[in-house]
């Protein structure tokens, strides 16, 4: 569910995406609002966390260099089910719905390990009741 790209890899990867820095705490992905696509980190740690019924933070994964954040949510530029924060500063690669749907089919083995991630990490939020809408 949470592979880690090699620095080969991740080079392959680079033509596709744009790098962004962000600050310690700075929120990468927050719930409810649009994602800017797969998200690559290159240097730095990422905490990713989830609402629970009370509103509480439950921490789902800490993601580390060549760890890649999203789930199928990200192809369709569809909102984000979970929070991500910086724990220090962090450099990442960003590649957009458009570019990630172009490396699925231009990069096949690559392609398949991160489609793979991607869905199972879907059927975990959808597991936890974070895969749709919530009703008050």
């Amino acid at each position: 569910m949470f592979p880690i790209l090699g620095p080969a890899e991740i080079e392959r990867i680079r033509r596709l995406g744009k790098a962004r820095s962000y600050r310690a705490g700075e929120a990468l992905v927050e719930v409810g609002k649009l994602g800017s696509g797969l998200t690559i980190i290159l240097n730095g740690n990422v905490d990713i966390t989830q609402h629970d019924e009370t509103g509480r933070r439950r921490h789902i994964v800490t993601h580390g260099p060549g760890s890649f954040m999203g789930e199928l949510a990200q192809l369709g530029g569809r909102p984000a089910l979970v929070d991500a924060h910086a724990q220090g500063p962090v450099e990442a690669l960003i590649i957009s719905p458009d570019q990630l749907r172009a490396l699925l089919i231009a990069e096949a083995e690559l392609g398949e390990r991160v489609m793979r991630a991607l869905i199972l990490r879907r059927v975990g939020l959808l597991e936890t009741g974070a895969g749709g809408p919530v009703i008050v």
